[in-house]
Formats: C-alpha cells, structure tokens, sequence
C-alpha cells in the first residue's frame, strides 16, 4: 500500500511532512490506533484462532515434533499480520479504482475490487453524482493539514462532493448524545460533504465505529489542503510554495461510505466540535507514547541487598 502525498512509514506509524517547513505532523490514523488499541488483541486473537482452525491437520502433525510445532507457531502467529495486510492492500486498491472513477481516469482490470467498485458506481448512481471535469467531485484523495493546533497532524480525505438532497425526504440520522438520551434527528442538507471510504469483506455496510467519527473530524477541522506537483510531494521544501495549497472549505456534512462486494451504505456522522475535541484529546496520548523510550529502565537493587553488599 502506497503512501499518501507527503505521508511516509516511520517506527511509530505513518507521519506526514509539512513541505512549509519540513516538520513531522503524526497522521490522523495514526493517532486513531490509540483509541484501537483494546480492540487489537480480539480481533487479532479471532483471526489467528480461525487461521489454526483452517490449518488443523498441519498443527497436528507439526505437535508430534517440536522444530515443527515451533514454526507453525511462527506462521499462527503471524496470520493475523498477513491478513490485515492483505486487506489493508485491497482497500488501496479499491480507493485508488474510485479516485480513477472520480477523475474520469482510467482504470486497470481488478476482479478482487471489482464487486467493490460496482457498489461505488451504485452510489455515485444513487446519488446522482456527476463525475469528471465540471461533475461534483470537488477533490479525491486530498491531503490536509492543521499547522496551528497544539500538536500538528496531517491526513488525506477520500472524496470532497456537493449532494443533492430532497428536504422533505431526507433521512434523519441521530446526533450525539448520551447512550441513555434518545437522539434528535439530524437532517442531511444539500452541499459539500466530506466523505471517508471505509471497505471490509466481512462488515456490515451498517457498521461504524466511534474512531469513524473522531477522523471525520479532524479531517473537517484541517486549516489547508494541498494540491501539490509531483516534484514536491515529498516534502522537498524549496519546490513548495503558497499556490499549492488553499484553505479547507466549510463542508455541510460529513459520512462513511462503506463499500461491501453486495452493496454500500452511505452513513452521515456528526464530526463535530465534540469529536474533534475528543481527537485532539488522543494526539496527546500519541505524541507522549511515541516519545516515550523504555530501554533505559532497568530492574535495580533493593536497598537491603545494597546494605549487605556494603558491609
């Protein structure tokens, strides 16, 4: 899976560069994997449980030698890995076949992330959503700043598009409120939204999650987006300037759209100023766990031990 303009891979996760001045700003994904974090341990025990499961006959015979069984805990262990790197590589397949669809670029043959992509031209059906020069896709794939907050941070949005909706039709989506509060409804107005692509094999097109609407958020809440030439999306400072990026519009909304093999489901959030408050919340937590190096702290002598020592 490629990186994003001006993202990169680092030990702690992926950091954007601000080509202004070639500081690091930690990614808004990045900072959502400290919400995940208790989340990672089932789901990466479900998927080692279901690779042994698949794989029972080998685990059989690999229990009756141990540098058998040693290496087939190896590959059990690391099943999980591969699999969400196998998915994590289709989802950047399947957006980058959407970013081609919204550019009116070609698109290469992809049976994998063919059904996907049959759900997304649905939804641009659906919706009435005019692609290409002139259309309503206002900016695909677009990396965002916010230079000014407290902590920095960088992130790339899916899909910028001006809706069309009926207001006597709209569907009411609940805002935020406490579990205990009945929600009041939400209506959906006409104009810009902001929409994140969100794709699974085994999800439903329902499903959301409480990190969906904290990273629409800090997205909606970014000061500029860049539009920069291929000899600047690096970070190579001396071939940026202030015509390659221009302040974040106001969006009307903002939504997952989630894209399966049998459908989609378009799901209007509310990343609002609760939200981002709750990101922002996070981006102290990223910042002080990845400054944080341990390797220093060791076990020392209890001070009985220390007095024996001495006499």
């Amino acid at each position: 899976m490629t990186d994003p303009q001006h993202a990169s891979a680092t030990d702690n996760g992926r950091y954007y560069i601000d080509p202004l001045d070639g500081r690091q700003m930690i990614s808004v994904t990045n900072t959502l994997d400290q919400h995940a974090i208790s989340a990672l341990a089932p789901a990466a025990a479900k998927v080692t449980a279901e690779y042994i499961v698949e794989h029972l006959s080998e685990a059989n015979r690999a229990a009756a030698a141990p540098d058998d069984l040693d290496e087939f805990v190896k590959v059990a262990k690391r099943a999980y890995r591969d699999a969400w790197d196998k998915r994590a590589e289709l989802g950047s397949r399947i957006h980058h076949m959407a970013e081609g669809i919204n550019l009116g670029a070609p698109i290469v043959q992809d049976d994998e992330a063919e059904p996907f992509v049959d759900s997304y031209l649905a939804f641009l059906h659906d919706f009435g959503i005019r692609v290409g020069p002139g259309g309503d896709i206002v900016a695909a794939e677009c990396t965002v700043l916010h230079r000014s907050n407290v902590i920095p941070y960088g992130g790339t949005s899916d899909i910028w598009a001006n809706l069309r909706f009926d207001a006597d039709t709209s569907p009411l989506i609940p805002k935020f409120k406490p579990r205990a509060v009945p929600p009041d409804p939400l209506p959906t107005p006409s104009g810009l939204w902001l929409i994140d692509i969100k794709t699974s094999l085994s999800k439903p097109a329902s499903a959301v999650y409480e990190a969906n609407v904290m990273q629409l958020a800090a997205l909606r809440h970014a000061e500029v987006a860049l539009i920069c030439p291929p000899e600047c999306r690096w970070g190579e400072a001396e071939y940026h300037d202030a015509s390659h990026e221009f302040p974040l519009p106001e969006f009307v909304g903002a939504a997952v759209l989630n894209l399966r093999t049998n459908g989609y489901g378009f799901v209007p959030l509310p990343a609002d100023e609760h939200a981002f408050d709750a990101f922002r919340g996070l981006l102290h937590v990223a910042r002080y766990v990845h400054g944080l190096d341990l390797r220093g702290y060791k076990p020392i002598q209890s001070p009985t031990n220390h007095l024996k020592d001495v006499a």
